[in-house]
């Protein structure tokens, strides 16, 4: 298990990664739509893997270690998959106006010129000096400008953090993911012992997979709805924030209070599909 968190771990901070990915390749024009995308499609995808899992299982007999074994086969196919995307043509901070090789493009014109000029041996040696970067003096300009653009980054940063932990919609935002991220990797971890306990497997039918599959299908229907849901979010979504917050609450006290097992996966629907709409309005 601790391996496993470990593991799930890394998964986390590599989905981090991708939607720094995905806002570095598109216009800010496009920030909403393709995060209901990328949250819906990844969605979709565990909708499927859950659903293939319950089949598997209820309808194959397949032991769950081969499970273990598909999962891992079709991680790998992601892992190897992420190599082939294209890489972003500037950062999503930072755009350089600068940079060494515009000189030693300069550097080689010159060398081209030169060479062109020229026809004995002696001047082609000359040539071939210039064009080494280190041997000219106009060299240190770059390095001064790479230097002056290093402390602008550096005080990009910290304007831009001062400005962020002065925002007060950034920091309820802020925390309210932390804590409510927290909260839901607890759920997803523990809500399979919690079904167990009100339903014992040993002497009952499991639907587990088919409620995660259903769960996570409309979390996907929810998230890309936010993509196209023409809403001011700085007047409404404390509104939002609020209320679907108070359904999620309202959900994880149903599911422990009411022993029907029903209840519960009606409750965990609830609760997964007004995270994922959340979470992606956050995002």
């Amino acid at each position: 298990m601790q391996l496993a968190e470990f593991v799930y771990g890394l998964a986390t901070a590599t989905e981090v990664a991708y939607y720094a990915y995905i806002y570095s390749v598109v216009s800010a024009d496009y920030y909403q739509k393709v995060t209901g995308y990328c949250r819906s499609i990844t969605l979709v995808a565990s909708t499927m893997g859950s659903l293939l899992g319950q089949l598997l299982v209820s309808l194959g007999q397949v032991p769950y270690f081969y499970l273990n074994v598909i999962t891992l086969a079709s991680v790998s196919v992601a892992f190897i998959s992420s190599f082939f995307l294209p890489m972003p043509q500037k950062s999503m901070f930072f755009h350089r106006k600068s940079s060494p090789e515009l000189f030693i493009g300069s550097a080689e014109k010159v060398t081209a010129q030169i060479s062109n000029q020229t026809t004995n041996k002696q001047d082609k040696e000359m040539t071939i000096s210039v064009a080494r970067p280190q041997d000219l003096p106009e060299c240190e300009p770059p390095k001064i400008q790479i230097q002056s653009h290093f402390l602008s980054i550096l005080k990009q940063l910290c304007m831009d953090l001062k400005e962020c932990y002065t925002t007060k919609k950034l920091l309820y935002w802020s925390m309210w993911w932390a804590l409510a991220t927290a909260g839901f990797n607890q759920i997803l971890n523990y809500v399979q012992v919690l079904w167990d306990d009100k339903a014992p497997s040993h002497s009952s039918e499991v639907y587990n997979g088919a409620v995660e599959a259903i769960a996570t299908f409309l979390s996907s229907i929810a998230s890309l709805a936010v993509g196209y849901v023409k809403l001011n979010w700085d007047l409404t979504g404390e509104l939002a924030l609020g209320i679907f917050s108070a359904l999620d609450a309202t959900s994880l006290i149903v599911m422990h209070f009411i022993q029907n097992i029903w209840v519960c996966y009606a409750s965990y629907l609830v609760f997964k599909a007004c995270y994922m709409l959340l979470i992606t309005i956050a995002t």
